[in-house]
């Protein structure tokens, strides 16, 4: 489990107790919010699937 407090890698908000996290250039990243993740992936063009997404979130078709 992460830190709470720890900032969200994109915007700095803390990304509480179930962070959305990324697997990206050997580092794990960890978001605040999905919202962050796809900014994140689109920013820095990473395609890959998130490695985490929350129980209650809608999968994708």
């Amino acid at each position: 489990m992460s830190d709470p407090k720890k900032p969200c890698d994109l915007c700095s908000l803390p990304v509480g107790v179930k962070p959305f996290t990324l697997a990206a250039s050997g580092n794990t990243l960890e978001f605040c919010c999905e919202g962050c993740l796809g900014i994140y992936q689109m920013l820095h063009e990473i395609n890959e699937i998130p490695a985490r997404m929350p129980e209650n979130s809608p999968t994708r078709s």
